[in-house]
């Protein structure tokens, strides 16, 4: 239902094409394209006409084979456009769906309650929900008490299914659906205004197994709240993700509150909005923090700004202790930034070899490496040679490159994407050769040009556009 087709179906097409044995070919590729059509429903008209909501369910009706291939689905609901029975009777007849979005843009029916409670009853397969309510304002009761009650009885069926959950929005509306005991949840992500004081405490002990969290957004939580959750989840919890975080008493510090109690904790990742002061990056590296695997920081100028007390000088330090802390586990260490004229000199890199399981590494230096340097970096991680993403170096905030069998490749920013997720690529050498029509790295090496002289050339252009 994408617009865009997978390449398997226009290879498929094209066989059919030249090959004259194929006197049914347009019904052959029917059903051959229908697992890549049906598998993941998502497409824009669905969620802005009436006809096609209506046309997809009579699809599903009439063949029922692409209704059972169907096993994600993301229902994106306007309130002009919205057809409710087309939904309810579409996911019915998806009886394999094991992954559901809801996402309510404006104002929601007044039977809310009631409509998704039904839509949830519809899918007693799904593990994985996202649901959005994407509001800002709260209008009063969203149900009568008895559409509650009966939503009641209907969602905790369907809570004990879920394996992974995603809710966003005002938070009079998520909580609803977080009222139920999830036994079986083991990864949450929220982003969430409205906040109550309570919320981690009662989603503890509502999910103790949790195993990822991931905070993406939430008004005021109280660090005391947070903490009473990880203390529930310290022995599960393996990784958390932490990106807007407006606590409350922020200079009280935040991870040295959390990171104690997280014994389980392997992957540890900060947002450029984490707003964390300076005890808390140096918290990581303390003897009672657990030993990581990976470690992901967006770094933005904000940590300079919330806290009078960080510098580069003492940014820089605190994530070398990090690498030290830690290097016996990790194999995933990535320091990335949302501004472009702050490194790490070059101090890091003499303790780069000492993680011997590192296989991808992303840091800001202030000069690239010698090839005498880089080799004895990959003879004491071998990995990071093996690993798709490699080892990338900055030097300073111009030039970029992928470290890839001790040759300097341009820079692969879908390779940096993979291993973040997705990450904020600096202003760097590729941005500026696409702008200004710069030949590549390597090209001009071939030219002559040493490394060094790059940068000033590349500035020389910039500055005469």
């Amino acid at each position: 239902m994408v617009s865009r087709l997978p390449t398997e179906i226009y290879a498929m097409i094209i066989r059919c094409l030249v090959n004259d044995r194929h006197r049914k070919s347009p019904e052959e590729m029917k059903i051959l394209c229908e697992e890549y059509l049906y598998t993941n429903i998502q497409s824009k008209r669905l969620s802005i006409e009436i006809k096609p909501q209506w046309l997809l369910c009579f699809a599903l009706a009439v063949e029922p084979r692409r209704a059972h291939t169907i096993r994600s689905m993301k229902c994106d609901f306007r309130p002009h456009y919205y057809q409710y029975q087309a939904w309810l009777e579409t996911l019915r007849l998806c009886t394999n769906l094991t992954h559901l979005g809801l996402v309510w843009r404006g104002l929601p029916p007044q039977n809310f309650l009631e409509q998704m409670g039904n839509l949830v009853s519809a899918c007693p397969k799904v593990t994985e929900f996202e649901f959005h309510m994407c509001r800002h304002e709260d209008t009063g009761p969203i149900g009568t008490e008895q559409e509650i009650r009966k939503f009641a009885l209907q969602f905790a069926d369907f809570a004990l299914q879920l394996r992974h959950l995603e809710v966003v929005g005002l938070f009079e509306y998520p909580i609803k659906i977080l009222n139920f005991d999830l036994p079986n949840l083991k990864s949450f992500t929220l982003d969430m205004w409205g906040y109550r004081g309570s919320f981690f405490q009662d989603l503890s002990d509502r999910a103790p197994c949790l195993e990822t969290l991931n905070i993406v957004g939430a008004e005021q939580i109280w660090v005391q709240d947070l903490e009473t959750g990880c203390k529930t989840w310290g022995k599960v919890l393996r990784s958390l993700y932490i990106n807007d975080f407006p606590a409350r008493n922020l200079r009280d510090g935040i991870l040295s509150h959390l990171l104690p109690h997280l014994a389980a904790l392997e992957e540890l990742s900060l947002g450029p909005q984490s707003r964390f002061p300076l005890s808390d990056i140096q918290a990581i590296a303390q003897t009672d923090t657990p030993r990581l695997k990976a470690f992901r920081w967006l770094v933005d100028d904000a940590v300079f700004k919330h806290d009078p007390l960080a510098n580069s000088e003492k940014i820089n330090k605190a994530i070398i202790d990090i690498f030290n802390a830690h290097s016996e586990t990790l194999n995933t260490f990535i320091i990335d930034e949302e501004f472009d004229f702050w490194n790490f000199g070059m101090d890091i890199f003499k303790h780069l070899h000492k993680a011997k399981n590192l296989e991808s590494l992303r840091v800001q230096l202030h000069d690239i490496p010698t090839k005498e340097e880089i080799e004895g970096l990959l003879t004491a991680c071998p990995k990071l040679g093996q690993s798709e993403t490699r080892l990338m170096v900055v030097k300073e905030f111009l030039t970029e490159c992928t470290l890839a069998t001790m040759k300097y490749k341009e820079d692969s920013l879908e390779a940096v994407e993979s291993s973040w997720g997705s990450v904020h690529h600096p202003m760097g050498t590729q941005k500026l050769m696409r702008l200004y029509s710069i030949p590549s790295i390597n090209h001009l090496a071939d030219e002559g040009l040493t490394y060094g002289q790059i940068p000033s050339l590349i500035a020389t252009k910039y500055k005469a556009s």
